[in-house]
C-alpha cells in the first residue's frame, strides 16, 4: 500500500499559509516505517501464493511481498477494498495449493491448454514473457544444438520444463534435466559447474545472469503470456475484476501499470538504503517529479518500452531468419501468413514472399494426401501440441519431399484459434533413406525365402544320402563279418595244431593274423552298431532283469585285462529291489566299453564301479584314476571316428566310435550319458538310466 502511494504521488498546490506538505511529509514518514495495512471489517480477504522470480514476484529484504504482480494486485486490492494475504513457498507448491483451494490466485502462471483444465485464468495477459538459457562463460554454449548430451536446470512443474522437454526430444539432444524449486538455485547449480545451462524467463535472466557470472545465448524460444490465476470454476468475479483493471491501466500511459514495468525492467539496484534516506529521497522525488512535469516521464517511459520492443523484436527477429529449421505462422484455413527463410527453400522458393504469395491454398497445392491435412488439423483443434507430425509434401516444380513438423494452435482472447505456429525440418533423406532400407530388407526376404528352400531341399537329400550310406554300411558289415568270423576259426584251429605240427614262427604269424582279424571284426561291429543307429534301423527289447548280476558278468569279463596292467576293479552296488525293465544287451554293451574304456587309459592305480539310485532312475558310474580328459577336448569325445588327438593317446589302438555307440543307446534306452574329468588325475562316466520302461529322448 505504502509503494502505491508514494509510487502514484499525492500533489495539491499549497497556499500560502496551507500545512498540506507538512502533512504529507508526516503522513509519508508514518506509511514508510509502519506499513500497516487498514482493512475495514467487512473486507474481503484475498489468498496470493509467492514465490521467489525477481523481480517479477519475490520477497524483498524487509520481507515484504514485491515485484511487478505485487504491485499490481496491491493497487487493485486497494481499489476494491481487498484484504490481501501473502502464501509464500515455491513455484510447484504454489500450484498444488491452488489446484487445492488453498489460496484464491497464484501470480505469474503462462497459459497453456493442459494448465486451463484445472485453472481459470482471466482473458487480458499481465505481460509477454520468453524462454532464455543462460549458461558460464567460455562455456561454448551458443545455438540450440549446443545442448546436446548437456546438463539442464529447469523450475520443477513449469511452462519452461515443458516446452524445453519438447524441444529437446524433437532435436534428438539427449539432455539430463535436473529439477529445481527456485530459480535462485537454478542459477547457483550452474555456477558451481553442478548443471551446463540454465533455462529461465528474461526477466529473471536480466537482473541476475551477471551477480552469478552467466551470460546469455541465442537459445531462445516459447513465448508465453502470463496471468493471474485461480482454482477451475472458482473467484470467477475476481478475475473479471483483474480484468477490467488490466485493460483500464494499459489505456493510461501513466497509470500503475506502466510505472511498474519500468521500474522492474529498467532499474538495477546496487545497494540498500538506510530508511531515513528512503524517506528524504521520497520527498526529493516527488518535489523533483512535480516540478519536471508528467510529460517528461511519460517519454521515458514510452522510449524505455519501445527500446526493450525493438531489442525483443530484433533478437527474434534473426533468430528467425538465420534459423536452420524451417519456422512457420499460418491462418486456421491453412494459408501461411509468415514464413521464414529456411522454410520457402524447403519448399522450394526462392524468398518467403514468394512462396506466402505462391501457396494459396495448402490443402489443394501442396499436401499429396489431403487426408494428412485434416488428420494435422484435428489435433491441433484438440488443443494438442504437435510434435514430430510426418507429412509428404510436393514442391513447385512438382517433386516429393518430406517433412517432420512441430506445432500448435494460439488462442485469441475469446478462446477462438487465431493462428497456428511452429518449426518445420526436412526428413527427405531420412526417409527414402527408409524407403531404400525397406526395399532392401524385402529383397533379403525374398532372397532368404529361396536360400531357406534350396537349403531344405539340400539338407533332405542329404538326409537321405546318410540313410542311404548307414544303410549300406549295416549291409556290408554282415557281408564283413562273415569271412573274418571264418579266419577267426582257422586261425584258431591251425594254432591249436589240429591240421599238423606248426614251427614257433608260424604260430606266431597266425597270432598276428588272428589278432588283426578280431581288431578288424570290432571295428565292423561298431559300424554295424552305429549304421544301424543311424539309419533308424537299431531295436531295443525292454523286459526285466537283475542288474547287478548284469554288472557282475561283465566285471568278470574285463578282469583279466586289469590283472594284466596290475589294475584293481572296485565294485558297489546300492539299489533296491535289483531289478529294472530295459535292454539287458544294450546295458551290459555300454557297461563293457566304459570299462574298456576305463582299463585302456589307465596306467596304475584303480577303475570302479558303482550303481546307485537317485529317485526313480538308476546312475552307473564308472571311475578311473587313468590319465584324464582337458577341458577343451571334451566336446570331441561323443563324435564318430574320433579319439582325443594327445600325444600320449596315440599309443591306445580303438576305432573311436565305442563313446558315440554307448550315447546313442543311451538315448534310445531313455537314459544319458555324462562325464566330468581332470586331466592328470582321471574321469568319471555316469550312466543315467530310468529304473522303468521310458521313450527314446525322454531322459531330464
Amino acid at each position: 500500500m505504502s509503494n502505491i502511494l508514494s509510487r502514484q504521488g499525492i500533489y495539491q498546490k499549497p497556499g500560502r499559509h496551507s500545512a498540506l506538505p507538512y502533512f504529507l511529509l508526516i503522513f509519508i514518514f508514518f506509511i514508510n516505517c509502519f506499513p500497516v495495512v487498514f482493512a475495514a471489517p467487512d473486507a474481503m480477504i484475498v489468498k496470493v501464493g509467492t514465490y521467489e522470480n525477481e523481480p517479477k514476484i519475490f520477497t524483498s529484504p524487509e520481507g515484504r511481498p514485491s515485484g511487478m504482480f505485487i504491485d499490481i494486485i496491491e493497487y487493485i486490492a486497494k481499489k476494491e477494498g481487498w484484504n490481501l494475504e501473502y502464501v509464500p513457498g515455491t513455484w510447484s507448491e504454489g500450484l498444488q495449493r491452488l489446484a487445492r483451494g488453498e489460496i484464491d490466485f497464484m501470480p505469474d502462471v503462462a497459459y497453456t491448454a493442459q494448465r486451463a483444465k484445472i485453472f481459470d485464468f482471466h482473458k487480458t495477459p499481465v505481460m509477454s514473457s520468453w524462454f532464455q538459457a543462460y549458461a558460464r562463460k567460455g562455456s561454448g554454449i551458443q545455438s540450440l544444438l549446443d545442448l546436446k548430451e548437456k546438463r539442464i536446470a529447469l523450475l520443477d512443474q513449469s511452462v519452461q520444463q515443458e516446452a524445453f522437454i519438447r524441444f529437446s526430444e524433437g532435436f534428438g539432444l539427449n539432455t539430463s534435466l535436473i529439477t529445481v524449486p527456485d530459480y535462485k538455485t537454478m542459477f547457483e547449480i550452474v555456477a558451481q559447474g553442478k548443471a551446463d545451462a540454465a533455462i529461465t524467463n528474461q526477466f529473471y535472466g536480466i537482473m541476475h545472469a551477471r551477480k552469478y557470472g552467466l551470460v546469455d545465448t541465442a537459445v531462445v524460444f516459447e513465448p508465453s503470456s502470463l496471468f493471474f490465476a485461480t482454482a477451475k470454476g472458482t473467484n470467477k468475479q475476481l478475475l473479471n475484476t483483474i480484468d477490467r483493471h488490466l485493460a483500464k491501466m494499459k489505456t493510461d500511459s501513466q497509470s500503475i501499470y506502466y510505472q511498474t514495468m519500468k521500474r522492474w525492467t529498467s532499474e538495477q539496484v546496487g545497494f540498500r538504503f538506510p530508511l531515513w534516506l528512503k524517506i528524504f529521497g521520497l520527498v526529493v522525488s516527488i518535489i523533483l517529479l512535480i516540478s519536471i512535469g508528467g510529460s517528461i516521464i511519460l517519454k521515458r517511459q514510452v522510449n524505455a518500452r519501445t527500446y526493450q520492443l525493438r531489442l525483443s523484436e530484433k533478437k527474434y527477429r534473426e533468430i528467425f531468419d538465420n534459423s536452420s529449421m524451417g519456422i512457420y505462422q499460418s491462418t486456421p484455413d491453412g494459408r501461411y501468413i509468415n514464413v521464414n527463410p529456411a522454410l520457402a527453400h524447403i519448399f522450394g522458393y526462392e524468398t518467403p514472399a514468394a512462396m506466402i504469395a505462391g501457396i494459396k491454398d495448402i490443402q489443394n497445392e501442396v499436401y499429396v494426401d489431403p487426408a494428412e491435412r485434416l488428420k494435422l488439423m484435428s489435433l491441433f483443434a484438440g488443443g494438442k501440441t504437435v510434435r514430430g507430425f510426418p507429412l509428404e509434401y510436393k514442391r513447385r516444380d512438382g517433386s516429393h519431399f518430406w517433412i517432420s513438423l512441430h506445432g500448435k494452435a494460439v488462442y485469441d482472447e475469446e478462446g477462438k484459434i487465431s493462428h497456428y505456429e511452429g518449426t518445420i525440418e526436412d526428413i527427405t533423406e531420412r526417409k527414402l533413406a527408409e524407403i531404400e532400407r525397406v526395399n532392401q530388407r524385402e529383397k533379403l526376404e525374398e532372397l532368404v525365402d529361396v536360400r531357406t528352400a534350396e537349403l531344405a531341399d539340400a539338407m533332405k537329400k542329404a538326409r537321405e544320402a546318410d540313410r542311404l550310406k548307414s544303410a549300406f554300411l549295416a549291409t556290408m558289415s554282415h557281408e564283413l563279418r562273415t569271412p573274418l568270423n571264418s579266419i577267426i576259426g582257422f586261425t584258431g584251429i591251425l594254432a591249436q595244431k589240429l591240421a599238423g605240427p606248426l614251427n614257433d614262427e608260424q604260430i606266431k604269424q597266425l597270432g598276428m593274423v588272428s589278432s588283426s582279424a578280431r581288431h578288424l571284426l570290432e571295428l565292423i561291429n561298431d559300424v554295424l552298431d552305429i549304421s544301424k543307429i543311424e539309419a533308424g534301423q537299431a531295436t531295443v527289447i525292454f523286459e526285466k532283469f537283475n542288474l547287478p548280476a548284469s554288472i557282475e558278468k561283465i566285471v568278470k569279463t574285463v578282469l583279466p585285462l586289469a590283472e594284466k596292467k596290475n589294475l584293481k576293479i572296485n565294485v558297489a552296488i546300492n539299489i533296491n529291489p535289483e531289478t529294472i525293465e530295459s535292454d539287458q544287451r544294450r546295458v551290459e554293451q555300454i557297461l563293457l566299453n566304459l570299462l574298456n574304456n576305463a582299463i585302456k587309459f589307465t596306467e596304475k592305480g584303480s577303475v570302479s564301479v558303482k550303481c546307485e539310485e537317485a529317485g526313480e532312475k538308476i546312475i552307473i558310474s564308472v571311475v578311473d584314476t587313468g590319465i584324464g580328459i582337458k577341458d577343451e577336448d571334451m566336446g570331441k569325445l561323443f563324435n564318430a571316428f574320433q579319439q582325443i588327438d594327445s600325444g600320449i593317446t596315440r599309443r591306445y589302438e580303438g576305432t573311436g566310435l565305442g563313446l558315440s555307440i554307448c550315447k546313442k543307446l543311451g538315448e534310445l534306452l531313455g537314459g544319458e550319458i555324462t562325464v566330468t574329468s581332470t586331466w592328470g588325475k582321471g574321469s568319471t562316466f555316469s550312466f543315467v538310466l530310468p529304473r522303468q520302461k521310458t521313450p527314446p529322448g525322454s531322459a531330464q
